[in-house]
C-alpha cells in the first residue's frame, strides 16, 4: 500500500542496481528516484510503497552536463543520460554490489561499449494500446504508444509500421506482438492475444502481405510470456542472424540475444579466455550460441538446456553448420550431475543467477571435492544481472573457488542493465 505522495527537493548521490538515483531526506531515510543523475538537484514527487521511499523527478533545479532529452520510450531509464556517463554508472554499480558482497574493493575494468548505441535491438514486445503499440510504464498499465523504437533495428522498425498499416492493434483480443528481425531486413512477428489462433489468420496472411517474413500466433498468458508455445499461421517461422562466428537460427518467440553486436562481441572475447581443452560443459545453453563458439576449441562440447524448442533448434544449426562435436542434451542445470575431468564449464543463467545447489555442485565438480581428482576446471560465468552475479561470486570463493578477471559488456544502451563475463578456477 502507498502512502500519500509529498514533494521535496533532493540532491542525487549516487545510482543503484536498478537503475534510480539514491538521495537522503532531511531526516535520514534514503529515497530512490528515477530520471536523476548523481549530483543534479531535483524536485521529486515520493511515496512510501512498502517501507520504501520512492519517487520520480518532477523538475531539475540543477542539471548534470551529461543530461540529455528524455526520450518518449518509458523503458529506457538511463535515456536521459550521456552515453560515455551512462557506461561510468554501470561501472559504478558493479564496484558498489562486488563490494557488498565479497567484502573487497574491485578493480572494475570499463564497460565495452555497444557497437551501436541506437537501432541495436534485434526483437521487442510492444504492448497494445487504444490503436497503436507501444511499451507500459514502470509498475503502471498505461501504455506510452510510439510510431516506432529507436533502439529496434531496421527490420523491426518495419514490421512495427506494417502492423499499423494494417491496423493490427484493432484487432480482436490482441494484447501484444513479438518482432524479431535479422540483419538481412527480415522479421518475424508473434500475435499474442487470447482466442483461438484461427482467429488471427487472415491478419497474418496480410502481414506477410505487407513484407513481414512470418507471423505466429502466441496465446497470452499473464503468468508469463510464451508459456502456451506459438503456432505458425503465414510464411517463415525461422530466420537467421549472425552472432560473433556463427549464424544462427532465430525465431519470434525463441531467445537469443537481442544484440547481436554486442552479443558477438562477448563471445569471442569468452573463446579466448577459454583456450583449449578436450571437454567443454555449458548450462543454460540456450540454442547454443557459446557451444557453438567453444567447438574449434575444445574437442568435444555438451550443451545442456531445458527448453526442449531450444535443445531443437541447436542441433538443426550444429547440423547446418557441420559441426559435430557439440551435443545438445535436454536436461534441468539445477538437478544436472557434471561429468568428471571436464576442462571447462560455462554458464550463462536467467536473472535469478546460480541457485545453491547448484552453486555447490560446481564447486564441488571444479575443485575436485567431489571425486577426489585434482583441481583443473576453470568456470566462464555469463551474467545478466549485477547483484546475482555478485551474490554468486561470493558464495563460489567461499567454496574455493577464485574470481580470476571479468568485464563488463553494454548490451543495452540507455538502460541499466549490463552484462558481466568472468573466469573463475580453483583457488
Amino acid at each position: 500500500m502507498a502512502s500519500q505522495p509529498i514533494t521535496v527537493e533532493l540532491t542525487v548521490e549516487r545510482v543503484v542496481h536498478g537503475g534510480n538515483g539514491l538521495a537522503r531526506l532531511e531526516d535520514g531515510r534514503i529515497a530512490l528516484i528515477s530520471g536523476a543523475i548523481p549530483g543534479e538537484r531535483v524536485a521529486v514527487q515520493l511515496a512510501s510503497r512498502k517501507g520504501v521511499m520512492l519517487g520520480t523527478v518532477t523538475e531539475v533545479l540543477a542539471a548534470s552536463p551529461d543530461r540529455r532529452a528524455t526520450p518518449l520510450h518509458p523503458g529506457l531509464d538511463y535515456g536521459h543520460i550521456d552515453y560515455a556517463r551512462q557506461l561510468q554508472l554501470k561501472r559504478e554499480v558493479i564496484a558498489d554490489a562486488g563490494a557488498r558482497a565479497l567484502k573487497r574493493s574491485l578493480d572494475v575494468p570499463p564497460v565495452r561499449a555497444s557497437p551501436q548505441q541506437l537501432a541495436y535491438r534485434n526483437a521487442v514486445q510492444p504492448a497494445v494500446g487504444g490503436n497503436g503499440l507501444g511499451y507500459r510504464r514502470p509498475a503502471s498499465d498505461e501504455v506510452v504508444i510510439l510510431a516506432a523504437d529507436p533502439t529496434a533495428n531496421a527490420a523491426v522498425n518495419a514490421a512495427w509500421a506494417a502492423l499499423l498499416a494494417v491496423e493490427a492493434p484493432r484487432h480482436y483480443g490482441l494484447r501484444e506482438v513479438a518482432i524479431r528481425g535479422n540483419d538481412e531486413g527480415e522479421a518475424l512477428v508473434a500475435l499474442i492475444g487470447t482466442g483461438q489462433p484461427q482467429r488471427s489468420l487472415d491478419l497474418g496472411h496480410r502481414l506477410v502481405g505487407a513484407g513481414v517474413a512470418g507471423v505466429a500466433f502466441s496465446p497470452y498468458d499473464p503468468r508469463g510470456r510464451f508459456r502456451g508455445g506459438s503456432e505458425r499461421l503465414a510464411g517463415a517461422r525461422w530466420l537467421t542472424q549472425r552472432y560473433g562466428a556463427v549464424d544462427l537460427t532465430i525465431g519470434a518467440t525463441s531467445f537469443a540475444q537481442p544484440n547481436p553486436a554486442a552479443a558477438g562481441l562477448l563471445y569471442r572475447e569468452l573463446v579466448s579466455w577459454a583456450g583449449e581443452g578436450a571437454t567443454a560443459v555449458e548450462l543454460f545453453a540456450g540454442g547454443g550460441a557459446i557451444a557453438l563458439h567453444l567447438a574449434a576449441n575444445y574437442r568435444q562440447v555438451t550443451a545442456l538446456e531445458v527448453d526442449r524448442g531450444a535443445v531443437d533448434r541447436g542441433r538443426r544449426d550444429a547440423e547446418r553448420l557441420g559441426i559435430g562435436n557439440v551435443t545438445f542434451t535436454r536436461a534441468d542445470a539445477r538437478e544436472v550431475k557434471l561429468p568428471s575431468g571436464v576442462d571447462l564449464i560455462v554458464v550463462d543463467p536467467p536473472r535469478a543467477g546460480l541457485a545453491a545447489e547448484l552453486r555447490d555442485t560446481l564447486a564441488s565438480a571444479m575443485t575436485g571435492a567431489a571425486a577426489g581428482e585434482a583441481a583443473r576446471a576453470r568456470l566462464l560465468y555469463v551474467s545478466c544481472d549485477v547483484a546475482t552475479w555478485a551474490r554468486d561470486v561470493a558464495d563460489l570463493e567461499s567454496r574455493g573457488l577464485e574470481l580470476v578477471r571479468f568485464e563488463p559488456f553494454d548490451f543495452y544502451p540507455h538502460t541499466h542493465h549490463i552484462e558481466i563475463l568472468s573466469l573463475l578456477a580453483p583457488r
